[in-house]
């Protein structure tokens, strides 16, 4: 059953991609609009940020329909959420939100269902669980929904005719609210934070690129347009390090076979883009070399199998759809990694485009051992190939595993040292 809340994105005359809350007939919300308006795109956030924090009051949505609470009707009376409907707001941004849509539509309906027994839910199968988003999900959502929830109650007190009592009821109402949540919040783990994400093993790399290999008998794709760009795409994302935007993003123009370079250009809201929700360029325009065997892939891939797609002649961009010949969607190269989880066991569960990012970073670190390049040099390098500003700290994401290797290896030496030393004593 879908949700009875959705999010939109609206293209605007001018290239503009715009995010919109709609309600289960399809009509706007007005002040998660205004608030997503003035609060998020007034601050020039990108539309996918725009996005995750209208995502996040979907969550504050269906748990005020569940709960049948007005949050109008509160706010006029100066309260907010009580302690224990904090709890179950926390619960709720655990779920994803089809989950949360099924619940809402069951809990605002009259079912003739029998409710279970305590004894009979503690001993369900564990399979039969509600399933939960990863813990750095459900923290960024609460953290968007407080915002939003601190912003409806600035707008309550800014309004005329607001007696000193009543905003001395509101202040403490919200700061029992607040108080609640950050609290709670103090136990989750801030996005980016809990557990690590590291690239690949040279193993695994070794086993993607056979099963992705076109003539690959593994391969778990039929359509030949469908193999060679799918191994074109992680070649692509592989090799160079980019973002699935960054490399949906190229068009054939960007690339320079001459000279053997791609430009990774920023385009945001470009009108010349037929995708609704447009592949972003979250980091710096940028100038990368193509390994000569890669520009032989990539303009093989042009000229022999993205040529005779239909409407391939009608844009630009390198990566098109098999069945359409449209631009590949972020979707759909995601669909791409959900097949290769599939059909490749020995490739690890969490594979996805971000993943080889990662992968490419630390095969970066090794590279820039190999070559004796000084810390210094090293992050500049690394910054400009990424995108990233030369001051930027985005790196100690990207070379965990890296520094856990050298760490070890520091240790082993020592110790090695100290005992060598403690054998020339005796």
């Amino acid at each position: 059953m879908e949700p009875a809340f959705r999010v939109r994105i609206v293209v605007f005359a001018s290239g503009e991609r715009f995010p919109v809350l709609l309600d289960e007939h399809g009509c706007p919300l007005f002040r998660p609009t205004v608030f997503a308006l003035t609060q998020v795109r007034g601050r020039n956030l990108s539309t996918n940020t725009i996005s995750n924090v209208l995502r996040a009051i979907v969550v504050l949505e269906h748990f005020l329909a569940a709960r049948r609470i007005d949050i109008d009707s509160r706010l006029e009376y100066g309260e907010l959420l009580s302690v224990a409907e904090v709890e179950g707001l926390i619960r709720s941004s655990r779920q994803p939100l089809a989950q949360l849509g099924s619940r809402t539509t069951v809990s605002c309906t009259q079912s003739k269902k029998p409710v279970l027994a305590k004894e009979a839910v503690r001993t369900k199968p564990h399979g039969q669980r509600l399933k939960e988003v990863a813990p750095q999900v459900a923290s960024t959502r609460l953290l968007y929904i407080r915002s939003y929830l601190a912003w409806l109650a600035d707008d309550r007190r800014s309004r005329n005719g607001v007696s000193n009592a009543f905003l001395a009821r509101f202040q403490n109402a919200t700061e029992i609210t607040f108080r609640a949540l950050d609290s709670r919040m103090r136990y989750l783990p801030a996005a980016g934070l809990g557990v690590e994400r590291e690239g690949l093993s040279d193993r695994q790399v070794q086993e993607l690129l056979r099963v992705t290999d076109p003539s690959s008998t593994d391969n778990p794709w039929r359509d030949e347009h469908a193999r060679y760009r799918n191994a074109l795409l992680v070649r692509w994302l592989l090799n160079l390090g980019l973002r699935i935007g960054e490399a949906l993003g190229v068009r054939n123009s960007d690339i320079d076979s001459r000279l053997g370079e791609v430009t990774i250009h920023r385009r945001a809201d470009d009108p010349g883009d037929p995708r609704r929700n447009q592949p972003q360029t979250k980091t710096r325009a940028r100038v990368l070399q193509l390994q000569k065997d890669l520009l032989a892939q990539t303009n093989a891939y042009i000229l022999d199998h993205r040529s005779g797609l239909p409407n391939s002649k009608m844009h630009g961009f390198l990566f098109a759809a098999s069945r359409s010949g449209k631009p590949l969607t972020v979707a759909a190269a995601e669909k791409v990694f959900e097949v290769l989880r599939i059909a490749c066991p020995d490739l690890p569960k969490e594979l996805s485009p971000h993943l080889l990012r990662h992968t490419w970073n630390d095969m970066f670190s090794r590279q820039m051992d190999a070559a004796r390049v000084a810390s210094a040099e090293e992050q500049k390098y690394r910054s400009y190939l990424m995108g990233w500003s030369p001051t930027s700290d985005h790196a100690a994401v990207y070379t965990r595993r890296h520094i856990r290797r050298r760490a070890r290896e520091a240790s082993l030496a020592m110790q090695e040292k100290v005992l060598a030393e403690v054998s020339k004593d005796e």
